[in-house]
């Protein structure tokens, strides 16, 4: 009977969250040169061709999936960029306190349909110098989530050369396109956190009368080190 219980406890909680489709973030790794291939602002060059040739970084108002929504525009940087790190992912990576050039911490958004129900954001961060008051970020999910993160000095939990994961939950009750949006919050000095490997994922709704997991309603973190070669 316990056996049973269980089991029609647990398709329950399947059913509620096939209700909550899995959102797809556009270009959640910044390496998408296809679809949409800018010019960058401060230096002239190609988002295509940052990787191969010429500087390896530029400034963006729009970006395949993102758009600039206050501020000069989104640095895209790649891993001949800086001797201390490279993208968690692929070879692209951004910044949002933009090069002089630009002069102005920026916000990047993109749209995302989300249905009912519960989701987790979750994206890969790491401060570019030891100055915390430098390297802010905050995240939000229009008006459903809102979070911010920097380092090295405020957490014992991020590293300059170190991709650490963010994880937060947020419940979506009215099905609808919600505006995601990172922003850069500390100084104005070209030296800011970076982000990669941004991502929406639905996640399950316990059936009624089930505690949470352990830790569910937290904000989780994890860190992996990506340095250049030498």
């Amino acid at each position: 009977m316990l056996k049973k219980l269980a089991f029609a406890s647990f398709a329950s909680a399947a059913l509620l969250v096939s209700g909550a489709a899995n959102a797809m973030v556009v270009n959640g790794n910044f390496e998408d040169v296809t679809t949409m291939d800018p010019t960058g602002l401060v230096k002239g060059n190609k988002l295509s061709n940052l990787a191969t040739t010429g500087s390896s970084w530029d400034v963006f108002s729009e970006i395949s999936g993102w758009k600039t929504t206050n501020g000069a525009g989104i640095e895209v940087q790649t891993n001949r960029t800086l001797g201390s790190i490279d993208a968690h992912s692929g070879q692209h990576y951004i910044e949002l306190d933009s090069h002089p050039r630009a002069n102005s911490n920026s916000t990047m958004s993109q749209d995302v349909s989300l249905g009912v129900g519960s989701y987790e954001l979750s994206f890969w961060y790491s401060p570019r110098n030891n100055d915390a008051s430098s390297n802010g970020i905050e995240y939000s999910v229009d008006g459903l989530l809102l979070g911010s993160i920097t380092g090295p000095s405020a957490s014992t939990l991020t590293a300059v050369g170190t991709w650490t994961l963010v994880k937060a939950l947020f419940k979506v009750e009215t099905a609808g396109d919600y505006t995601l949006s990172f922003a850069a919050t500390g100084k104005q000095n070209t030296l800011g956190g970076f982000v990669d490997t941004v991502s929406i994922t639905a996640v399950p709704i316990p059936a009624a009368g089930f505690l949470l997991p352990v830790g569910l309603g937290l904000l989780g973190y994890a860190s992996r080190r990506r340095k250049a070669a030498a």
